[in-house]
């Protein structure tokens, strides 16, 4: 019976490694979406206060929405954030001023909609 039940383990230890040969895994974990999530991370969010205290330029305005639909998850603040942070660096700037952020009432195909608008700084450290 002892010798059975290592054959038993044995062969299922080989069926169990060989089973796994030609697996693909996907992911959406592409070189690029990795530097535009380091890159959206350099970018500083500053009150309009702070902003003043540095030696910094506007450089522009920046918006970000989200409807949620029927089949979508509810709008998340930091995403939203996230989305204004990566236009901010592709206008060139570093620092962020968030202005507002409405959370409207539901209109057309919108069961939750957040809208928020920032100004985009390049802030110089030295």
């Amino acid at each position: 019976m002892d010798n059975q039940l290592k054959f038993i383990v044995l062969t299922a230890a080989l069926m169990g490694m060989t089973a796994c040969q030609g697996v693909r895994f996907n992911t959406n974990l592409t070189p690029e979406f990795v530097v535009d999530k380091y890159q959206t991370s350099q970018i500083v969010e500053y009150s309009a206060e702070e902003v003043y205290n540095h030696d910094s330029q506007m450089i522009g305005d920046v918006s970000a929405a989200y409807c949620q639909t029927l089949n979508t998850p509810p709008p998340i603040y930091s995403s939203i954030i996230e989305t204004l942070k990566y236009k901010v660096h592709k206008m060139g700037g570093n620092g962020i001023v968030v202005m507002e952020c409405l959370k409207d009432n539901p209109y057309a195909s919108c069961i939750a909609h957040l809208e928020c608008r920032a100004l985009a700084y390049e802030v110089n450290f030295s």
